[in-house]
């Protein structure tokens, strides 16, 4: 899979999108904690060291008053010790003011020339204001906290002025175990953001493949398509847009497939009228063509020539009798016919088909029988076409069915159907041919002479004439147990009176 996929491809971009997005938002939670943390941190540590300074300053301030230095650097150094803190003391009497008094720490430290404040950063304190900022020295940072001590035990002079103010006390200590707080909550928020990152990928690489796929499966079913290979489907099992899509792919291939057989048939058939109906009149045609030239050039005796005449005008008028046929099936299939509906009498109908099929059943010696089951005394139809369809039927059984044999007609009526039947004692037609005896020009007995067969059109003008009344046609049929038509009409045609 992979050797098919490009960098530009669709599954590269939505995995790379994916992603981009969880690393930005991871990354964007990871600074965002990570600072959120270290002020937490910070803030407590700040909290603990004020309340350590006060503590202090309630200590020293006392020994500070009275100005017992001596006494101030014991306790401050004891304090130093048991509260792991570095202190200083800073002197606010006029001539020492901002003077270092005292220094200590827990451990020898070396000797800072800094305090760890600016000058105008004691001058805040001495205006009797706390103070607290982080000091960064060589090797370490500190929390610096000042306090200043006032004259008076209840922590302001007479006035409150900064004159009340007779030293400042700082406290610092090391911020070593809070950064070493700090970088293992980094170091956490880092590798549960690689763990979710990789997580994440492989929910990106899944998802990335479970849209792609599909597609690269519908892109070459695309361009088999576009190859001409009308059978290729998407078998795909993902659910939702990407389900829909698949199936109205296949359902979009199924109907092109369809249309592209509808149209190899349409031509199939375009081609097969042309060769049929060049057939057709070309043999009519050539009779009349040798009939009148042989006339012409005097090879007809006198006693022959009413003869060729007869056969010259049979001939045209099997040659009309086409084009008719030919043009009302067109007619028919282009819908340039419209039906005059109207309330016939069905038994009236039925006199007048069996009246003009009579004669030529006489001729044949065939016995034609009528037979009316429960049949309506009306019919919602064009009465024309109607008995046209019927007339085709009785026809097409008359010429298929021997002298001395038997054609049954019956109408009923059938559930919501009038059912029109046409049942002959004829020969019977091949199951292989049933299916094709309503296309145009189609004939079952390709070697009959011309005389004893039809045209090929009657069936498929009475299938679209059924069509155009909203009934069906059907035929069962088998070799030597002749062949019985059924028309089924509905009922329901008051509405289109």
């Amino acid at each position: 899979m992979w050797n098919k996929l490009k960098p530009g491809n669709l599954f590269f971009k939505l995995l790379g999108a994916h992603l981009l997005v969880v690393v930005i938002t991871l990354l964007a939670v990871s600074l965002v904690f990570s600072y959120l943390a270290e002020e937490y941190f910070f803030s407590t540590r700040e909290w603990e060291l004020a309340s350590q300074a006060e503590k202090v300053a309630e200590v020293l301030e006392e020994e500070l008053r009275l100005e017992n230095h001596e006494q101030v650097e014991k306790m401050a150094s004891a304090l130093a010790v048991s509260m792991n803190l570095k202190i200083r003391v800073i002197d606010a009497m006029e001539g020492r003011r901002g003077e270092q008094i005292i220094s200590v720490a827990p451990i020898e430290e070396e000797e800072e020339t800094q305090l760890g404040l600016e000058q105008r950063e004691v001058e805040y304190v001495l205006q009797g204001n706390s103070y607290s900022k982080k000091v960064f020295g060589p090797e370490m940072q500190r929390l610096l906290v000042a306090l200043p001590v006032f004259q008076e035990e209840d922590g302001e002079g007479d006035s409150g002025n900064p004159a009340d103010v007779i030293g400042v006390i700082t406290v610092s200590a090391p911020l070593t175990g809070v950064q070493a707080t700090v970088a293992h909550l980094s170091r956490l928020t880092t590798y549960s953001g690689l763990i979710a990152a990789a997580v994440a990928g492989v929910l990106a690489l899944s998802l990335s493949k479970t849209i792609s796929n599909p597609l690269r499966v519908m892109t070459r079913a695309a361009r088999e398509l576009v190859g001409g290979n009308f059978r290729s489907r998407i078998n795909v099992t993902a659910t939702g847009e990407m389900g829909e899509l698949a199936a109205t792919f296949n359902q979009a291939v199924d109907e092109m497939e369809k249309t592209v057989e509808e149209q190899k048939r349409l031509q199939e058939l375009r081609q097969n009228l042309v060769a049929n109906v060049s057939h057709e009149f070309r043999v009519p045609l050539t009779s009349i063509q040798g009939f009148a030239e042989a006339m012409l050039d005097g090879l007809v005796e006198e006693e022959e020539k009413e003869k060729c005449l007869r056969l010259i005008l049979d001939n045209t008028f099997y040659v009309k009798r086409l084009v008719s046929d030919l043009l009302e099936l067109s007619s028919i299939e282009s819908g340039h016919i419209q039906l005059q509906w109207e309330k016939i009498s069905t038994s009236r109908l039925m006199d007048r088909v069996i009246h003009s099929a009579q004669p030529k059943a006489k001729g044949k010696n065939i016995s034609l029988e009528y037979e009316q089951k429960h049949l309506p005394s009306y019919v919602e139809a064009d009465e024309d076409r109607l008995f046209q369809v019927l007339i085709n039927l009785l026809e097409n059984a008359l010429t298929y069915t021997p002298p001395g044999g038997q054609i049954k007609v019956e109408a009923r009526e059938e559930e919501d159907n009038i059912v029109f039947m046409v049942r002959d004692s004829g020969a019977g037609i091949p199951a292989e041919d049933l299916p094709h005896i309503w296309e145009r020009f189609y004939k079952v007995d390709k070697a009959r002479n011309r005389a004893h067969k039809g045209k090929g059109l009657g069936l498929a003008i009475t299938k679209e004439l059924v069509h155009l009344h909203g009934g069906e046609v059907s035929v069962e049929s088998a070799p030597g147990k002749g062949s019985t038509f059924y028309v089924y009409l509905p009922q329901q045609q008051d509405e289109k009176a």
